[in-house]
């Protein structure tokens, strides 16, 4: 699956990423069109029916149509009945994060999980960066336990074990050792943090950190480019630790930083020579290889039928 658009969900992008109206985006080869209305997003296939213009460079919002900047032709956001109209994908928000997914299925627990991070929690912003790997190796760092060690300096981490959820996502959960990082209020050498990660597709993973008493979560999320991904991360925690929030997008820009060390410098199509501790990561591909490809924008009869605009 790596560098195609896949059935499942994706973090699309950020709020200030969108500007008022329309916003052409790429997810992997696929154009889409993100049109925002004041807190509302909504995300549409991004190329005019008619030959192909797109729709987000130089269209022109009007009702629930776009005006078409090659032809002139009135494009219908969402309305398949009409003969050119552009197809509306499925769109979960949390705070700051815009989530999509191209198909009608594989949700795999996802719209219900993130509504639970967004409920009562401040969802910020803290990554968006290019990288130069394969969008799904961003999202497998969560199940690499070795990493954490070298990469990250953790110096303990416990179990790591990897299980299948009741809706399809895969998890893993463990235990970082290390000392009270900044954020939090303990100030500790011996300090315990849950891990407790779920991927809902290769492309996105929810992290569940910190302790029971001061607990927040991480959201990783890549999209497909021609020369990688686009990394993103946000961070959800509640409101009465907002003078955490600083420290926590520090230390998310660091680890990400410390990971691009590497990954701008893999080889994907290097030969592999797994090991026993690689069981998390081969795991987690098995994962990746259960999602289905989206079929190309237009392939269905509608877009050749119908009345004219």
């Amino acid at each position: 699956m790596i560098g195609k658009v896949h059935t499942g969900w994706y973090l699309l992008a950020f709020e200030e990423e969108l500007a008022e109206g329309l916003n052409p985006l790429m997810l992997g080869g696929r154009r889409l069109l993100a049109v925002r209305e004041g807190s509302r997003v909504r995300v549409f296939d991004g190329l005019c029916p008619h030959r192909g213009a797109a729709l987000g460079h130089g269209g022109t919002l009007d009702g629930d149509c776009v005006i078409c900047p090659f032809h002139g032709k009135r494009v219908a956001l969402g309305d398949t009945a009409r003969r050119w109209s552009v197809a509306e994908h499925a769109v979960e928000r949390a705070g700051a994060a815009v989530f999509v997914r191209l198909s009608s299925d594989d949700d795999r627990g996802f719209q219900r999980a993130i509504k639970e991070v967004a409920d009562g929690n401040i969802v910020v912003s803290a990554v968006i960066q290019p990288v130069a790997v394969p969008s799904e190796y961003v999202v497998e760092n969560a199940f690499d336990a070795e990493h954490f060690h070298q990469v990250h300096l953790v110096p303990r981490v416990i179990g790591m074990r990897v299980s299948p959820g009741p809706d399809g996502e895969m998890a893993i959960e463990g235990e970082f050792r290390t000392k009270a990082p900044p954020w939090e209020r303990e100030r500790r050498l011996d300090f315990a943090s849950r891990f407790y990660a779920r991927a809902f597709s290769p492309n996105l993973v929810m992290t569940e950190l910190g302790t029971a008493d001061a607990p927040y979560t991480i959201i990783t999320g890549a999209v497909p480019t021609p020369d990688g991904c686009v990394g993103r991360v946000a961070i959800a925690l509640p409101p009465e630790r907002a003078d955490a929030l600083d420290a926590l997008v520090h230390g998310a820009r660091y680890a990400f930083e410390q990971d691009r060390v590497v990954w701008d410098h893999l080889d994907p199509d290097a030969p592999q020579r797994y090991d026993a501790a690689d069981r998390p990561v081969l795991a987690f591909r098995r994962f990746c290889a259960t999602f289905g490809a989206v079929p190309p924008a237009g392939t269905a009869s509608a877009a050749v039928t119908g009345e004219p605009a």
